[in-house]
């Protein structure tokens, strides 16, 4: 990226300056008009997105479009924004088949075709990091609040792992089974099962 001299940079905050104080009138213009030019800007990227939307649909719709792309735009459009409403399983099925999609595109890379499919395998792996880093959130913290209300039942967990989470005997043999499966400190894990 090319540098800008510093005396350019002060030049134009002085020209500026003196400009402000000259013609206050025209700043207070320009400033009424900013809301509105923004508001316009907006509509024009909500319509160039709502266009590229609808051809993107049209395209799968006549099965011009391989299974991966309309895969990722439901996604995009249809998962990711509904996350809390997933189960841990279905989660898992979903990070699955990210996951196998992300081998498909790495064993089509060649030499050839590595430019092509780069920004592919970033958009996927963006897709699995979403829904790894919600489900171990969430699945940490429905243990939290199942070691801490014994009449709480999880619609996240399954009944059976809510089961022998509840049946281990001790408090620290729920920490182990806690640093087990997640990736949490164990500081901080000490301090969110107490009891």
């Amino acid at each position: 990226m090319p540098k800008i001299p510093l005396e350019i940079v002060k030049d134009l905050g002085i020209k500026g300056m003196e400009f402000a104080r000259k013609n206050p009138d025209k700043l207070k213009a320009a400033a009424a008009i900013v809301p509105s030019l923004v508001g316009i800007l907006s509509d024009l990227n909500d319509k160039k997105h709502q266009w590229h939307l609808n051809k993107l649909k049209k395209k799968s719709e006549l099965g011009k479009m391989e299974y991966r792309e309309t895969r990722y735009m439901r996604y995009q459009d249809q998962i990711l924004p509904n996350l809390e409403s997933y189960k841990y399983a279905k989660l898992d099925e979903c990070i699955s088949e990210v996951e196998s999609f992300l081998m498909q595109l790495k064993s089509e890379m060649t030499v050839i075709k590595r430019p092509k499919l780069m920004p592919r395998v970033t958009k996927w792996q963006a897709v699995k990091t979403q829904l790894e880093d919600y489900r171990d959130l969430r699945f940490y913290s429905e243990l939290v609040r199942v070691n801490d209300d014994a009449d709480y039942d999880s619609a996240f967990l399954t009944k059976s792992v809510q089961e022998y989470f509840r049946e281990l005997p001790t408090i620290e043999d729920r920490r182990a089974f806690v640093l087990q499966v997640t990736e949490k400190d164990e500081q901080k894990v000490a301090l969110d099962f107490l009891k």
